[in-house]
């Protein structure tokens, strides 16, 4: 994808992991991890649906300004290594049991390092941050989110 809204128009693959051998276990982890480690998603709109909602629930003010932040970079420069500690953390936090902290954290591992794609007949090898359109991307830039946002969520083994 071609980010024409940005200085140089960088260019970011986007991976369709519709196909991926780890797509049914992207599915699943991230469901489990939305379930059992539930996180206030306080400043977070999920599309334009959700966004219009809020936006019709709030008074009109004409001194009223919106705003809207993004991370720069967010995804190719995501911190991968300390991914694990976070969901770790959390997972101790909402007392999950360890057999199923054990899987989250065993698949989450697995499916970290799944940043890989194919153009053509050629496969590149994401070395750094996370993969666009990977399935558990959304779940996994979140927690990261989460952490920055709300540090007190992920003091208990720090």
């Amino acid at each position: 994808m071609i980010k024409i809204h940005k200085e140089d128009a960088p260019i970011r693959p986007i991976i369709n992991w519709s196909n991926a051998p780890a797509y049914k276990l992207a599915k699943m982890v991230s469901k489990k991890l939305k379930s059992y480690i539930p996180l206030p998603y306080n400043f977070n709109v999920n599309n334009i649906v959700h966004l219009i909602n809020d936006l019709t629930d709030t008074p009109y003010d004409p001194n009223l300004k919106l705003s809207s932040f993004d991370i720069t970079n967010l995804y190719n420069n995501f911190p991968t290594n300390e991914l694990l500690k976070f969901i770790n953390i959390m997972c101790e936090k909402h007392g999950i049991g360890e057999r199923l902290e054990e899987e989250i954290m065993k698949t989450s591992g697995i499916l970290n390092d799944q940043n890989y794609f194919r153009v053509h007949d050629t496969i590149y090898i994401q070395n750094e941050g996370l993969a666009m359109g990977a399935t558990t991307l959304s779940i996994f830039s979140e927690i990261y989110l989460q952490h920055i946002e709300n540090p007190e969520i992920c003091v208990v083994l720090l």
